[in-house]
């Protein structure tokens, strides 16, 4: 039977369009294939290295994509639409499936942690550099820690992945769930393979998972009446091809979980048989996405939220119950354990900021006092900051500014040193540092106050965007909560990495705005950070006081922040002035 489309020569024309589009987007994808070759040495310096190639190509690749969403919503719905949107989806990722990473090395990180794991060893007991040191020292005489020397000198790409890991002086930072599929990855692989074979396979589990989320995403967007079009919003997204295919994040295992979750919530409430069953199903799948990387904890209050308001309080507390004690249960491991480490390390990683090359220099002792088992991810949390706006601009007005060289100054704050030494101080009193405070405890009382301050605006957002979606009976008004509360933990965050908007992608469909749809395309301006520390690795940079890496941390932030939170605070108005007429 021919589709509507065939029959409709409008229709002809855009169904030729889309696959015109898909065509170019292929030889794009085949492009960056080529590109991303000349990443393979890690050890050259970024000046050599196409970023701005790269960063080309991808815009070329966001028009494409952009042009496709628009002709794929206004094809008629079909199963021959599904189809092609995710064949095109599967060969995109397939193209990219083999290429190195770009400007990313996460990934070898994963590959040690598989190995160590499947080994049977924790992978929150040991830095990598804690092994690294013990071979570089021939051996250690902690019988577990010699087990991982011997582990990675059975393979020269283990050895190579342990070489290369970033942040090496701190344990593993990843949930279980998401250890879990880095050991399948490596139970995969034989101690003979190759490294790339090794990248290969690991990026082929994370794609799979992408894959099963464009999946859920239609059965969504089936569920909820919205035209399958909007699938191709994530689908053909080229930040996911990047951040996935390209680049190996592990997030794609959260997002499938959290995707399936958001199904499972609507179908709970949209079927009245075994409720309960339902509810608790929807708990442990979310629970799996928190176990997996731990950002879906922020949508435990909407959950709750439609619980309680749709179902009843037996119900929300079912949710809320095996959600918790679940996710408490897989983040056991990363949370709970103490682990020992040599005094002379503890000493040095005390002394040592997170960037430090060179940490272990002391040959390894028999292990004295303990420390905890979630160091890594306890530094991401108190240290961390990349690519931001709202929250650089509150911590560096707590900050003291004045004994600052220009070229380390920021340009945008407004408050005095002694405001912010005055209202740090009280804040460290009251958390329990006692005056007079060390520039140390001063640094790490300012980010914690910063972080106090944007999550409780996020957390009253949050709430609100909750309480107010699960009032209607409405699941697309849930998802566009869930959209928008993900949208808004990442934008207060400290650390808006690229691959973090990817957790917002699977919920676009349901923005309103059209600013949203731009976001993808321009956090890709993160990549011009490489491009300026190797162009300009000392001021000025274009008459700015800047080095390179101040200039993106201060001005380039901008330029990618603020336009897009004008242009949203744009649309919010026509919004408001269009319900106001009504």
């Amino acid at each position: 039977m021919a589709s509507d489309a065939d029959s409709n020569p409008k229709g002809s024309g855009r169904a030729m369009g889309l696959i015109v589009l898909g065509s170019l987007s292929a030889l794009g994808y085949t492009a960056l294939l080529w590109l991303s070759w000349q990443f393979a040495d890690n050890t050259l310096d970024n000046v050599v290295k196409p970023t701005l190639a790269m960063l080309a190509i991808f815009g070329s690749l966001f028009i494409a994509y952009w042009c496709a969403l628009w002709l794929a919503l206004r094809l008629p719905s079909s199963r021959w639409l599904l189809g092609g949107i995710f064949a095109a989806a599967c060969l995109f990722r397939g193209i990219l499936l083999p290429s190195i990473p770009m400007h990313e090395i996460d990934i070898y990180r994963y590959i040690w942690d598989g190995a160590v794991l499947a080994d049977g060893v924790s992978p929150y007991r040991y830095s990598p550099e804690q092994v690294q040191e013990a071979v570089n020292n021939g051996g250690s005489n902690d019988a577990t820690l010699q087990h991982l020397v011997e582990l990675q000198s059975r393979s020269e790409s283990l050895n190579n992945s342990l070489f290369q890991i970033h942040y090496g002086q701190y344990p593993s930072p990843y949930p279980i769930v998401s250890q879990a599929v880095f050991a399948l990855s490596a139970q995969l692989t034989p101690d003979t393979a190759s490294l790339q074979t090794r990248l290969v396979t690991m990026k082929g589990l994370l794609v799979l998972f992408d894959l099963a989320t464009l999946a859920v995403v239609m059965l969504l967007l089936h569920s909820v009446g919205m035209h399958p079009g909007w699938s191709l919003a994530y689908g053909w997204c080229p930040l996911m091809m990047k951040e996935i295919a390209n680049g190996g994040h592990l997030d794609s295992i959260a997002l499938f979980f959290t995707t399936l979750a958001i199904l499972l919530l609507i179908r709970a409430w949209q079927t009245t048989s075994l409720r309960e069953v339902r509810v608790a199903l929807t708990g442990l799948v979310l629970a799996l996405a928190i176990g997996a990387k731990l950002y879906p904890v922020v949508l435990l209050p909407l959950f709750a939220a439609v619980w309680l308001r749709r179902h009843g309080w037996l119900s929300a507390a079912l949710g809320v119950a095996t959600t918790s004690l679940i996710a408490a249960v897989l983040l056991y491991p990363l949370f709970g354990p103490k682990h020992s480490l040599p005094t002379t390390q503890l000493a040095q990683q005390a002394a040592s900021p997170p960037n430090a090359d060179g940490l272990l220099n002391a040959p390894l002792s028999l292990p004295q006092p303990s420390v905890d088992a979630d160091e890594g991810i306890r530094a991401f949390f108190n240290q961390w900051e990349m690519n931001d706006l709202v929250f650089m601009v509150v911590l560096e007005n707590l900050r003291q500014q004045e004994e600052l060289a220009p070229e380390y100054r920021p340009w945008f704050v407004l408050t005095s040193d002694e405001w912010s030494l005055a209202v740090v101080t009280r804040w460290a009193v009251l958390i329990g540092i006692d005056a007079p405070l060390t520039p140390s405890q001063l640094k790490a009382a300012s980010f914690s106050l910063a972080r106090v301050l944007t999550g409780g605006v996020f957390a009253l957002v949050a709430c609100l965007l909750a309480w107010f979606a699960a009032g209607k009976a409405d699941p697309q008004a849930w998802c566009r909560a869930a959209m928008l509360t993900l949208a808004w933990f990442w934008l207060t965050c400290p650390t808006q990495n690229p691959w973090y908007w990817c957790w917002v992608l699977p919920l676009l469909p349901f923005a309103r705005y059209r600013t949203w749809h731009i976001v993808a395309a321009v956090t890709m301006l993160y990549y011009l950070r490489f491009w300026f520390i190797a162009h300009y690795p000392d001021p000025p940079v274009f008459g700015a006081p800047y080095s390179g890496a101040y200039f993106f941390y201060f001005v380039i932030a901008w330029v990618e922040f603020l336009p897009l939170l004008l242009a949203l605070s744009v649309e919010c108005f026509f919004e408001w002035r269009e319900n106001d007429k009504r």
